[in-house]
């Protein structure tokens, strides 16, 4: 083994720090690297911890919530919502709960899925809390199930280790995880099997022995300054409502442009959840699940599920040149993992009609006009035919409702 290291060693070069500052320099453009170098990190943050080490140890006692007081107010957002809200819109409601209450208070947040961000949200919210005086409220972060799918459940396990480093990086009191498996299962193993998460991060990790082991990061201490700074300007809109009433309105209605945002992102693939909207397992058939609609992940399983028990086959059949169209259906199918083949340019319905008896697919799909669709369906009456004009141009989720739609009226 220490053969092993010095052979391993040998392969790197010592360096100075001379001779770094010139390799730096020249990856600068106009900035000289002394003048970079005496910068500030954050005006807004002293690169100083923002909690005490004697916390950290909390992060891994599994009993930990079953020792908080009585007497306590636990709030969250979740005890008037169940939407998907945004980080800064959370933690700047949680904060006006608090601010003026006076006994022992906890606040249960969500952890990000975005691992950075969670960091930096931690951070914002210990430094906000010291800032107001209230430095002993006991933070629990609770993992979300936002991200947490029905198929594949194996992949809730990394999302949930990345979030439960997150949210002890970022100094929580407390991580209180979903079971990897809650969407499914929700059995006494997959409990043990997530504690084994935060065994493994205190075993291995040595993240009890640190404290704010990222306070210094540029990234990390200029997200947190902006995140405290986009809290405090939510703070203030909050400030100028009226009632309760107003408030809880107000945050309702901006998760839920949040959660429709977030949709958005999900059905065009610019926001990518894996096995969810990309890499589908195909093994992994739900087709007997009995899926309800609570989150945007569950949109796409619910799908899943009915695409599994029909296990389509497509045809694209063109008689025009490429539509528009064509490239969102065929994102579509390959999130679903269903099976298609996209024919030439044809002439003649007749040849359309051979090939299409050939491949023998389930539902075909005409880039054609009206009257081509027509005449296709007479001839095909023992498949589901519909034109690609039925599709959309962004949807994921619309163009495999549209699959679902042909393929069951068929029947």
């Amino acid at each position: 083994m220490e053969n092993l290291k010095e052979q391993i060693h040998s392969e790197f070069l010592p360096i100075n720090f001379d001779d770094w500052k010139k390799a730096a320099q020249q990856t600068l453009r106009k900035e000289n690297i002394d003048s970079v170098l005496s910068k500030k990190i954050s005006s807004a943050i002293a690169i100083n911890s923002i909690y005490d080490k004697s916390q950290v140890i909390k992060y891994f006692d599994l009993q930990f919530q079953k020792k908080l007081i009585d007497n306590s107010n636990n709030y969250s957002l979740s005890n008037f919502t169940d939407l998907q809200c945004e980080s800064d819109m959370e933690v700047a409601y949680l904060l006006y709960l608090v601010k003026n209450s006076q006994r022992n208070d906890i606040i249960e947040v969500l952890i990000d899925p975005n691992f950075f961000l969670s960091i930096a949200k931690f951070r914002a919210i210990r430094y906000m809390l010291t800032d107001m005086g209230k430095a002993d409220i006991t933070i629990i972060a609770k993992s979300s199930t936002d991200n947490k799918t029905y198929s594949d459940v194996e992949n809730n396990l990394i999302r949930l280790t990345t979030e439960a480093m997150s949210a002890i990086i970022g100094g929580a009191d407390k991580v209180d995880l979903l079971p990897y498996n809650s969407m499914r299962q929700n059995d006494e193993f997959g409990k043990r099997i997530t504690n084994n998460i935060l065994i493994l991060l205190n075993e291995e990790s040595y993240l009890s022995n640190v404290k704010d082991p990222l306070s210094g990061s540029y990234l990390v201490e200029n997200l947190t300054a902006k995140f405290i700074e986009s809290v405090k300007n939510i703070s203030v809109e909050i400030s100028k409502l009226g009632s309760e009433t107003e408030i809880k309105q107000h945050i309702i209605l901006n998760c839920s442009v949040y959660q429709q945002q977030q949709m958005s992102l999900l059905e065009s693939q610019k926001k990518k959840i894996i096995g969810v909207n990309i890499y589908q397992n195909k093994k992994d058939d739900i087709s007997e699940a009995d899926i309800s609609i609570t989150n945007n992940i569950s949109e796409f399983e619910a799908r899943k599920s009915i695409i599994d028990k029909l296990n389509p086959k497509v045809y694209i059949v063109n008689f025009e040149e490429t539509n528009v169209l064509q490239a969102p259906i065929i994102m579509a199918l390959n999130t679903y993992n269903i099976p298609f083949q996209i024919s030439g340019i044809f002439e003649l319905v007749e040849d359309a009609f051979n090939a299409i008896k050939l491949y023998d697919p389930d539902l075909v799909i005409v880039n054609g006009n009206n009257d081509i669709v027509r005449i296709l369906k007479n001839m095909l009456d023992e498949y589901n035919v519909t034109g690609i004009d039925e599709f959309s141009n962004s949807s994921i989720l619309n163009n495999i409702d549209v699959v679902i739609k042909s393929l069951e009226d068929g029947e």
